[in-house]
């Protein structure tokens, strides 16, 4: 079969990495926050004792500052996401507007101050919370950029290295060796059968020279693409009804070339189709919202190269691939039940 299995750097190593620096971001703008405090609080009193004086009313300052910001960086910044600029700036004046007036209501519940409730003792917290709050906001957006960064570097290390392994490997000697012996079979027996299965491997060869290149590929084509395959496997089974094909594509969308060909490739190699019911199921659905693909296939108990399947390099590295090409838009099951291994790739294009 075709491969496309590559090596690449561990994705955990990559999250640890840009976990670390979240965090050492996070802790560096806290304790300049904190000094920023402390200052405040040294400029407002007399002496080495400012700590004690006002480590009260700065530990609810600190609270009322980690509420903003993190409601910011977690919950609003997603509005930026989306473009709704107008909507972002409104609800952050309205949400300082909030949270000035709550805290600065709230003091003399908490301390032994008397305070005048006109607009100007207001004005300082609406603008501190208006400023942390902006801040919570850039700092995501500085970790989202970050983040588009090294995704788009491996990405083009993967399309460049996906490139490669087309031009050096464009078809496995194995499943090339096989099908040129089951046609050659066939040219004698079935001299048309054998003409339109030359016809076919044409097929599939053109679309590895020319369309699986391409960073996206129609779903249609691909699984075109597919069928072709599976209709030069059927050549060596004595029992073609032994696979079963369903597509539903309601509309076709783009998808990365050859993300199905691994299960596919594992479900011919590992099949064991000797009893009655056994047989080899691969099913295609989508939509304008989602891409469905499930595959299944009996294998024997025993068998230790069966076994070594649901692991290894190449489902690794398609996981990885996966996780560069659709980040939190995919879903992958693999179960291995009753000598029965199942895939389930639900993918939002």
């Amino acid at each position: 079969m075709l491969s496309i299995f590559y090596s690449l750097p561990s994705l955990s190593n990559t999250k640890n990495m840009n976990r670390i620096i979240k965090i050492i971001l996070h802790l560096f703008y806290w304790m300049v926050f904190c000094l920023f405090g402390g200052a405040v609080s040294f400029h407002l009193t007399e002496g080495l004792d400012f700590v004690m004086q006002n480590i009260v009313p700065f530990v609810y300052n600190l609270g009322w500052a980690m509420v903003q910001f993190y409601l910011f960086y977690f919950f609003f910044y997603r509005l930026i996401e989306k473009q709704r600029y107008i909507f972002y700036f409104i609800l952050s004046v309205l949400v300082s507007l909030a949270v000035g007036f709550v805290l600065v209501s709230l003091y003399p519940l908490f301390f032994n101050v008397d305070l005048n409730f006109v607009i100007e003792e207001y004005l300082p917290s609406i603008a501190g919370s208006f400023i942390i709050a902006q801040t919570g906001s850039l700092l995501r957006g500085f970790i989202r950029w970050f983040e588009d960064i090294q995704h788009k570097q491996e990405m083009e290390k993967v399309l460049m290295r996906n490139e490669l392994d087309m031009l050096n490997a464009q078809l496995n000697p194995h499943f090339l060796f096989n099908t040129l012996n089951n046609i050659d079979s066939l040219i004698r027996s079935n001299p048309d059968k054998a003409s339109e299965s030359l016809i076919t491997l044409s097929e599939i060869m053109r679309y590895m020279l020319y369309e699986a290149k391409k960073p996206r590929v129609s779903l249609k084509g691909e699984i075109a693409h597919y069928q072709n395959i599976i209709r030069l496997q059927l050549l060596r089974l004595k029992d073609p009804s032994k696979v079963e094909v369903k597509v539903e594509v309601e509309k076709d969308v783009d998808v990365a070339p050859l993300l199905f060909l691994p299960f596919l490739e594992n479900a011919f190699k590992y099949a064991v189709l000797d009893t009655p019911d056994a047989k080899i199921e691969i099913e295609w659905k989508s939509d304008e919202n989602k891409i469905e693909f499930r595959c299944s296939n009996p294998y024997l108990k025993d068998d230790l190269a069966a076994k070594a399947k649901t692991g290894g390099i190449g489902l690794s590295n398609l996981k990885r691939r996966l996780e560069l090409l659709y980040k939190e838009k995919y879903t992958l099951e693999i179960q291995d039940r009753n000598s029965y291994f199942s895939v389930q790739l639900i993918i939002e294009p």
